[in-house]
């Protein structure tokens, strides 16, 4: 049976003169679900070299730029330059401005204090695809690719995912968040996937990996941040706390 993705099920349909973030991990398909279905809009792409420059060394010419447009304005990837979000406060509070902030780690923009809009904008996450999103799921294949798009329509899903985690995990994200000792990040990540829907056990797998306890919570954050895996709680028997037993599972 041929793969297809039959349509993802997010709603980015925003009141007039609303805000929202959009989250979600890299692959998952947040610049091509706007380049398809956003038109007439105002896009800024950062992944772009000579435009990250531009509003890095200078964030105010947003607010030059399109201070007085009335069109949805896209900043996609956001979290690389964190003081733009000052110039996008500014901006909804004074111009009415209406934006789409996406971003795939919410861990440098809160690390570096930045600018969230204090409840200005709303968040919606892409993540994965779902069952309900393709036709032509097998769980055996889909167990080998993922669900991220790219990966799911493959021909040659191993390949694409060693380079996902060569090229992204280990060095963008190690190099996003400064972790300074990027073998034992990489040493956490394979842990990390072998205790994939089992409950956590942080002491192990700081043992497993060389490292203290402390950078093993800091790394799962990190993890969490980049929308790669998140934990749930654990079942407890006890009726009066079922969520306070310190239990955690993760899930990639």
């Amino acid at each position: 049976m041929r793969k297809n993705i039959l349509e993802r099920q997010i709603d980015l349909r925003l009141p007039k003169g609303k805000s929202c973030f959009l989250w979600g991990p890299r692959k998952a398909g947040k610049s091509y679900w706007i380049r398809h279905h956003l038109k007439n809009v105002v896009l800024i792409d950062l992944l772009k070299t000579d435009t990250f420059l531009e509003y890095a060394s200078r964030p105010a010419l947003l607010r030059e730029r399109f201070g007085n447009k009335k069109k949805l304005i896209v900043l996609d990837e956001v979290q690389k330059t964190p003081a733009l979000l000052d110039e996008v406060h500014w901006m909804i509070e004074n111009r009415g401005s209406q934006f789409l902030l996406t971003g795939s780690s919410a861990h440098k923009l809160r690390k570096g204090h930045a600018n969230l809009l204090g409840g200005r904008a709303w968040r919606r996450t892409m993540l994965p695809l779902s069952i309900s999103e393709v036709s032509g799921f097998e769980l055996e294949k889909a167990l080998v690719s993922g669900m991220l798009p790219p990966h799911f329509l493959s021909e040659s899903p191993v390949e694409d995912l060693r380079a996902y985690v060569a090229d992204y995990l280990k060095e963008e994200i190690a190099a996003e968040v400064l972790t300074q000792n990027i073998p034992s990040f990489s040493d956490f990540l394979r842990v990390a996937a072998l205790t994939s829907s089992e409950l956590l056990n942080y002491t192990n797998i700081a043992r497993e990996c060389g490292i203290g306890q402390r950078s093993v919570r800091a790394y799962f954050d990190i993890l969490e941040d980049s929308f790669l895996g998140f934990r749930l709680p654990a079942w407890a028997q006890s009726k009066k706390t079922p969520h306070d037993s310190g239990r955690q599972i993760l899930f990639f």
